[in-house]
């Protein structure tokens, strides 16, 4: 009498749940116009490292709004003194915070808080604002002494304008808002790998 042998059955793996589905706006990524936001951030802060205070001082004298009589050497040389290592510690002061905020705002963006973007805005728009009179005043006051306009200041002026309205083109875009809508990464953490999309994110 023949046995017949059974074949054994075949192993068949657990099935596995489907990825969770997203939705299709979801980035998967930091858009390139937060990045752009950045390096923009990370340049005024390195200025701000290399010539912060000494930029400050030189723009108080220049603009005339301080001179040095304004610090009465000639009644009372200490007193002098006094007053001008007052101004001297209070725009070091100044500068040490704006490096600080700078920081924190390059990156938080980063991690798409919306604080950190409607903060950044404001900041912008003053240092923008701030620039555009500057050149405005100096022009003024060049026409008034019937002297030419200061080229290098004026090279430098606008560079400082270029960095404030490029970082607030950056966070302006749709990108970026899709960026801090979500809060950055976070609707990605906990879930399992996810089959990115053809287009991850608008560039525009």
């Amino acid at each position: 009498m023949t046995a017949h042998l059974k074949d054994p059955p075949m192993y068949t793996p657990p099935a596995t749940p489907p990825a969770t589905p997203l939705p299709p706006e979801l980035l998967h990524r930091k858009p390139g116009t937060v990045t752009a936001a950045q390096v923009m951030l990370w340049l005024q802060f390195s200025f701000l490292i290399c010539c912060g205070a000494g930029g400050g001082l030189t723009a108080l004298f220049y603009s005339e709004a301080l001179n040095f009589s304004d610090f009465e050497f000639e009644e009372d040389l200490s007193q002098g003194f006094e007053n001008l290592a007052a101004l001297v510690t209070i725009v070091i002061a100044a500068t040490i915070a704006l490096v600080i905020l700078f920081g924190v705002l390059a990156v938080k963006i980063g991690a798409g808080r919306r604080w950190a973007q409607i903060l950044t805005i404001a900041v912008m728009l003053l240092a923008f604002v701030s620039g555009f009179i500057g050149i405005y005043t100096g022009f003024e006051a060049s026409s008034e002494v019937g002297a030419p306009a200061d080229g290098t200041r004026l090279i430098w002026t606008l560079l400082s304008l270029a960095m404030p309205l490029v970082t607030l083109i950056c966070l302006f875009t749709g990108s970026a808002n899709q960026w801090f809508r979500q809060r950055g990464r976070e609707p990605l953490k906990g879930l399992p790998p996810q089959s990115p999309p053809a287009v991850p994110y608008r560039s525009y």
